[in-house]
């Protein structure tokens, strides 16, 4: 498994977990908003960047994660996720990992049970039809030649050199069917900071009853949709930093 790291080393430790579709070098832009004595690891996730040859599932990915918490020995990280990686970020906590000082996530304040559930998976219908015309290389050719939009160039070209899979999307939705993101926060234990773009509705739809739910959580929007990782990586950066602090008390 390639891990990158970034920041200060021995510093707090942060474990970031990526999206759908794309891979670890989505994280760039945050890792540059950071202050001194932060220490960011980053891998690709399952079936993702150099990993997409793996089948993903649910399963393999927290095992990624835990993984990425005993490299470190004894040490306790915060995990922060967007999108897909904010789920995961959620699930392992809610499992109750000794290792999970602090949970940052954003993009998944929407459950994936009952009529929720449904809307995902119809959301996926489009790009499942799309890619049965065009196919997944030309999907991903149009997702990299947009890329340069949201980020800068130099982030955009290791984003699309660290590999790009779209069909990732319709499997993350597939494994995270059942997810209940309320239930995931109130089985939370550590300071959590769920961070969500100003736009990305519907996805904003449960923050309130997560920060109801858990133990001792915060609700930080940045003004992106979503995506909140990339598009606004100071937010993000700013949630990471509140976490420290609050585990540090």
């Amino acid at each position: 498994m390639s891990v990158d790291r970034y920041g200060t080393p021995g510093g707090a430790l942060v474990i970031a977990i990526h999206g759908a579709v794309a891979n670890r070098k989505t994280w760039l832009p945050l890792v540059s908003q950071l202050p001194a004595g932060i220490e960011v690891s980053c891998a690709d996730l399952p079936g993702h960047g150099d990993r997409r040859a793996e089948p993903f599932t649910l399963e393999s990915a927290l095992v990624s994660i835990d993984a990425l918490l005993r490299e470190d020995g004894s040490r306790r990280a915060i995990v922060a996720g967007d999108s897909l990686g904010g789920y995961l970020a959620l699930a392992a906590a809610a499992r109750g990992n000794p290792r999970i000082a602090g949970v940052v996530a954003g993009g998944c304040s929407w459950s994936m049970t009952g009529w929720r559930g449904a809307l995902a998976r119809a959301s996926d219908l489009p790009p499942r039809a799309l890619e049965a015309i065009v196919g997944s290389t030309r999907i991903e050719a149009l997702a990299a030649a947009v890329l340069p939009r949201f980020t800068d160039a130099a982030t955009a070209r290791a984003i699309v050199a660290g590999g790009l899979r779209a069909r990732a999307r319709s499997e993350s939705l597939r494994e995270l069917e059942g997810i209940d993101v309320v239930a995931l926060a109130r089985a939370i234990e550590v300071p959590l900071a769920i961070v969500n773009g100003v736009f990305d509705w519907p996805t904003r739809a449960q923050e309130g009853a997560m920060v109801r739910a858990a133990s001792d959580a915060t609700l930080v929007i940045g003004r992106s949709g979503h995506g909140v990782g990339i598009l606004a990586p100071k937010t993000f950066a700013d949630a990471i930093v509140d976490v420290v602090k609050r585990t540090l008390r």
